[in-house]
């Protein structure tokens, strides 16, 4: 090879080791950003994703932005749990002072409330949401109406927001809560605070009393004449009744070979007989004929069947409807099948409601009585002289002051003084004491009426009549329709919306 050649073939070589070269390292480069570029967004994953967890275990979606959004009004999630919570404690707390040991097969707090069933397939958590939200709307309503009026809560009102505020930190304490916020979000949820609870505390006052006051208004507005229009229309729902009532049992009997057939058969046969009664002493007559001899004591008396003034909510529904039929006359009959056997009813009397209602001071003296629960001579003179001396104390001063002093003394102050008000016909457990106080032509106030009955002396002081009950229905039902009416047609204006945030209610 010549030197020439050599010399070209040297020089392509390094030429070519140096294109070489060039290429590792421009790949070289392309590696280093490629890894700077992956490092960054690896950073910035790392970032965003302490973010979303230092917002997360933060309250910025608690409190710091809005979860619903009602007409022009926001509500964060800390304010919708404040509402979810308050309803289930307050549902709770009606269902155990009711149901006692048995609440929790209602409403289980150990059970998640999505996991429990309200009815058919609501569960307690869809119907406590349910309620907030509708809460929540109403009192956006009744806030921007009252704004709208210039209408402002009372003075008097406005400090039992403080006062309210004073009983939570009290609980706190005795629950056992150093910290008073924590207290408040062990309640309420997370973000809850005191500020935020006044806040909500004022608006939830506001609603309520202007509503009150709208329907007081409108109560004022309504004049006698529309009341018993209006009563008229729907008296059936709300006439007393009075009735006679027996049932037949058809339990079958085993002992006696008497299968469930026959004694459903038997049973209709008694019921029918009944039936043919044409009065309340027929009727009672026919019961004490055809009763089980083993309870046939139990009906001696003529009104042992009878039934007075009656609301129609506390009859049964199997005759219920037929019952406040206004095609009722006195002594019709009727026979209704149940599960177990056959009630026999007759109508006796509808009262319209046209009394006045009854106010009264009672004092109740017991009778003691023996291991047997009897009665005995020396306990009643015993009783007796302690109502003697409370007689004779009241005509010293016959007062109703006097009379509400000597309650007290004798039942305790928590009674008021023995005061009952707005008493409405057939409530009271004994008769005689009903006839004598709802006697309008013959009571006047500081009148006395004493009786025995049942194990216990009874010494009553009227004190005076209040409005006419019918008058009073169909009043607070007028209000009730106005109070409705203007709360739907409201409600359009009031859409309720959920936003991203309220997925942390609850």
């Amino acid at each position: 090879m010549s030197a020439s050649r050599e010399k070209r073939v040297r020089f392509e070589e390094r030429a070519e080791g140096k294109e070489k070269r060039q290429i590792r390292a421009k790949d070289n480069r392309k590696l280093a950003r490629r890894k700077k570029l992956i490092t960054t967004a690896a950073i910035a994953v790392i970032v965003v994703v302490l973010v979303l967890l230092v917002v997360v275990n933060s309250t910025l979606f608690y409190t710091g932005v809005p979860a619903l959004k009602i007409g022009n009004s926001r509500y964060t999630a800390s304010d919708f749990n404040y509402e979810y919570f308050t309803n289930y404690y307050q549902t709770y707390s009606n269902i155990s002072s009711t149901y006692g040991e048995y609440a929790s097969m209602l409403l289980d707090p150990s059970t998640p409330l999505n996991k429990q069933y309200y009815s058919g397939t609501q569960t307690w958590a869809d119907y406590f949401e349910g309620t907030a939200l509708s809460q929540l709307q109403q009192m956006s309503i009744l806030n921007d109406m009252a704004k709208k009026e210039g209408w402002t809560l009372s003075a008097e009102r406005a400090a039992e927001i403080e006062t309210n505020i004073n009983q939570v930190k009290t609980d706190a304490i005795n629950q056992g809560y150093s910290d008073y916020k924590a207290y408040l979000q062990a309640l309420y949820g997370k973000g809850m605070t005191e500020e935020r609870l006044r806040s909500l505390l004022q608006k939830s006052f506001n609603a309520t009393y202007y509503s009150q006051d709208l329907v007081e208004r409108w109560k004022a507005a309504a004049t006698d004449e529309d009341k018993q229009a209006y009563y008229d229309d729907v008296q059936s729902n709300y006439n007393l009744i009075t009735y006679m009532l027996y049932h037949v049992d058809g339990s079958p009997n085993d002992e006696e070979g008497i299968d469930s057939e026959t004694a459903m058969l038997a049973a209709k046969n008694t019921a029918d007989e009944i039936a043919s009664a044409v009065d309340q002493i027929t009727f009672a007559d026919a019961v004490r004929r055809l009763a089980p001899e083993d309870q046939r004591a139990t009906y001696e008396s003529d009104d042992a069947c009878l039934r007075r003034n009656v609301s129609p909510t506390s009859i049964d529904s199997a005759y219920r409807e037929w019952l406040t039929d206004p095609a009722r006359e006195f002594g019709m009959t009727n026979v209704f099948q149940g599960t177990n056997g056959y009630d026999v009813v007759m109508f006796l009397e509808a009262n319209d409601n046209r009394f006045k209602l009854v106010n009264y001071r009672g004092i109740v003296i017991s009778v003691a009585t023996d291991e047997e629960g009897r009665v005995t001579d020396d306990a009643m003179q015993e009783a007796q002289k302690t109502v003697d001396t409370i007689m004779e104390e009241f005509n010293a001063d016959p007062t109703e002051e006097t009379f509400a002093k000597l309650a007290n003394e004798y039942n305790g102050t928590g009674t008021n003084g023995g005061l009952q008000e707005n008493v409405v016909m057939g409530t009271l457990s004994n008769y005689a004491l009903e006839q004598y106080l709802f006697d309008e032509s013959a009571r006047q106030p500081g009148d006395i009426y004493s009786f025995y009955d049942n194990k216990n002396f009874y010494i009553a002081y009227f004190v005076g009549y209040g409005e006419q009950y019918n008058l009073r229905i169909a009043e607070n039902l007028m209000a009730e329709d106005q109070y409705t009416g203007m709360i739907e047609s409201a409600r359009e204006e009031y859409d309720i919306k959920k936003l991203f945030a309220f997925r942390f209610t609850k």
